[in-house]
């Protein structure tokens, strides 16, 4: 698995400005500043968010010598030559449970009862199993030896005082937070969700619930993108629709600018008289500090996007198709978004996967990244239909297949460059 690499921001404000896919990310990611902006959590309302601060164990784990079965401490030395044949009949001389501490130190030549989690007694260093061994409450026969340390683990196995827990700008999930609560913690700081706003763009567009017009199509991209964003960590602020109409589309950008890091549009960027997004990019720039970063992509779909940096936000537009919508916000939001969130890790990563059916939809004029399933190293393509039935608009998608412009119809068991959604 690997990072693209990071090449310069291109400094051209052109509106004719068509950049490679890593050329734009790139570009719009040296326009993004990550939070510095905290918060305390409760740990278990830490799960998916940044951590802001590293943090180093104060305790060793576990804290003592802990038996890691039920059954009975012993000097090994005390069974070295226990067999079935001959067995080693020992005292029981104490009986120690977890939460109980360490009873007395055991003398050779006998045995303590202990239960799983109990703290070894001082000179014990195995624990034999309990259903391996004969009892009558006194004393307790033994058939075979163990060597040191079985079924026991000594204090500061799992964890070492001073030993990194949690970096800055790592991702907190349950095993952290676990590792975090056997310190005694009971909070994390972490970074701030970055604020978002999405603008959908349409005369077309009808919200659903409304009964549609003539003409009028229902807003697919706003509940795609929405949640997709919620999901990527932002946290929205404005959900809107706008006309075709300059003036409009204004007033809720800079509405919008106001408190959201990125913006995300949708229609709007192609070339005709109604696309009015670039244009409105490169004015708001032009006012408030930043420049238009590219016009286009080097790819299908989502050839049409644009990215402007404005003041200190990012908006990226998006084409009014959802599948090129989806395409083009799978590729350039989330890195955008995870470096806005802190996380150290934010590039796009790419690997290599193997093919499982046949795609026979290639290009020869286009670089393609389309949509797919990667479960190890397999890779499921379904055959696109040029709708909305295509995996853009499905939940099991997660990952990109990356096949270059003249490249043949992929067949089942070939190699293919993959980049995980």
């Amino acid at each position: 698995m690997s990072f693209f690499p990071s090449p310069p921001c291109p400094h051209s404000s052109g509106q004719q400005t068509i950049l490679p896919l890593e050329k734009a990310l790139a570009a719009l990611l040296a326009c993004v500043r990550p939070t510095e902006q905290t918060l305390r959590l409760p740990l278990l309302e830490a799960d998916g968010r940044v951590n802001a601060a590293d943090i180093f164990a104060s305790l060793p784990q576990p804290p003592f010598d802990r038996a890691q079965v039920d059954g009975y401490a012993l000097h090994s030395d005390d069974i070295a030559h226990a067999r079935p044949d001959s067995p080693v009949t020992l005292p029981v001389s104490q009986y120690l449970y977890a939460g109980g501490g360490s009873g007395a130190p055991l003398p050779r030549g006998q045995a303590a009862r202990i239960t799983t989690g109990a703290m070894m007694p001082p000179g014990a260093d195995c624990v034999m199993w309990q259903e391996d061994t004969t009892t009558d409450g006194s004393r307790v026969t033994v058939r075979h030896r163990l060597t040191p340390g079985r079924n026991c683990r000594p204090c500061g196995h799992d964890v070492a005082v001073g030993q990194p827990l949690t970096r800055r700008g790592d991702v907190l999930h349950s095993g952290t937070l676990g590792l975090l609560a056997g310190q005694g913690h009971t909070h994390v700081h972490v970074f701030d969700k970055p604020t978002a706003s999405m603008l959908t763009t349409g005369d077309e567009l009808c919200p659903p619930g409304r009964p549609l017009s003539e003409g009028g199509i229902y807003n697919i991209s706003g509940t795609l993108l929405g949640v997709r964003l919620q999901n990527m960590g932002a946290r929205i602020l404005r959900m809107e629709t706008s006309a075709d109409c300059y003036d409009s589309l204004r007033q809720h950008v800079e509405a919008m600018l106001e408190h959201s890091r990125l913006i995300i549009t949708t229609g709007g960027v192609s070339f005709g008289p109604r696309d009015l997004i670039s244009r409105l990019a490169e004015d708001l720039a032009a006012r408030r500090g930043g420049r238009l970063l590219f016009r286009g992509l080097h790819m299908k779909p989502g050839a049409m996007t644009l990215g402007a940096a404005i003041g200190d936000s990012v908006l990226l537009g998006l084409s009014g198709n959802p599948v090129a919508a989806a395409a083009a916000f799978g590729l350039l939001a989330g890195p955008v978004i995870r470096k806005m969130s802190g996380r150290a890790q934010f590039g796009l990563k790419r690997l290599r996967g193997v093919m499982l059916n046949d795609f026979g939809s290639c290009r020869k004029d286009a670089r393609r990244l389309i949509m797919a399933r990667l479960e190890g190293t397999e890779v499921f393509m379904r055959p696109e239909n040029g709708g909305i039935g295509q995996p853009a608009l499905r939940d099991d998608y997660n990952c990109f297949v990356d096949i270059p412009a003249g490249c043949p119809p992929l067949r089942r068991g070939m190699a293919v460059d993959v980049i995980l959604a």
